[in-house]
């Protein structure tokens, strides 16, 4: 799960849903404040208290910290009990924090000495909606790089594929188109199993935890209006 611009805010892609009643499925609404709670177990929660106090403010947690949680809450082996509409809830914009390279997650999950990742340097954010899934980086509202496609979720698993890509320069917008897409449903076999994907450990009203198909670690918070507006995202994700 490389992070270093858009197209890899995890290597990302994204792509068609398979049929209307996906899309149906996909844009279900669960309203934030009236969300079930997280069904994490006890033993879980300490992690995800972490996880959450890193995401509501960027480098106040150890980075050793924020990497044993991530460890933590992927052993727990949650289960996606709504998940999917958590994560496409309307107006839900997710902010990329922390990113942790393959290599460091998994040394740390045997106890290895190894790296522990970093807080993002840049203003990055993603979303889920019925128009599907866009990935970018900001720069206030000087400049702006996203990518955008369709995506399926099945349980912890999310597919991509990126058809366009836009270019934000001040108030203007550029698309371009990248490549054909395809549903899901016409992809051989094979082509289908080498999109691009997250595979979610976690999924709250306000925190998330995905491995990317390069291994990396990843974790996104719920973005408020201020860092929307403040980045240039708001502007962009109409």
């Amino acid at each position: 799960m490389r992070v270093a611009s858009c197209p890899s805010v995890h290597s990302v892609r994204c792509s068609p849903r398979a049929a209307p009643s996906q899309r149906a499925r996909l844009a279900v609404v669960v309203p934030w404040a009236s969300a079930a709670p997280a069904t994490a177990p006890p033993a879980v929660e300490g992690a995800l208290s972490v996880l959450r106090s890193a995401a509501s403010k960027p480098g106040s947690v150890r980075p050793a910290d924020v990497l044993a949680a991530m460890v933590a809450v992927e052993k727990a082996k949650l289960k996606p009990d709504g998940w999917e509409a958590k994560l496409t809830a309307a107006n839900v914009r997710w902010r990329l924090i922390y990113t942790v390279p393959a290599k460091d997650i998994t040394a740390a999950a045997k106890k290895q000495k190894g790296g522990s990742g970093s807080y993002f340097p840049m203003a990055a954010c993603q979303k889920f909606d019925d128009t599907g899934f866009e990935n970018g980086v900001f720069l206030g509202g000087l400049a702006s790089l996203t990518f955008k496609g369709p995506f399926q979720q099945d349980g912890k698993v999310v597919h991509f594929d990126v058809p366009s890509m836009s270019i934000g320069v001040g108030p203007w917008r550029f698309t371009i188109p990248i490549k054909a897409s395809k549903p899901f449903s016409e992809l051989p076999k094979k082509d289908f199993k080498a999109l691009p994907f997250f595979v979610y450990a976690y999924v709250g009203d306000d925190i998330v935890v995905a491995r990317g198909r390069s291994g990396g670690v990843a974790l996104w918070g719920r973005a408020d209006a201020q860092w929307l507006a403040e980045s240039g995202a708001m502007a962009v994700y109409k």
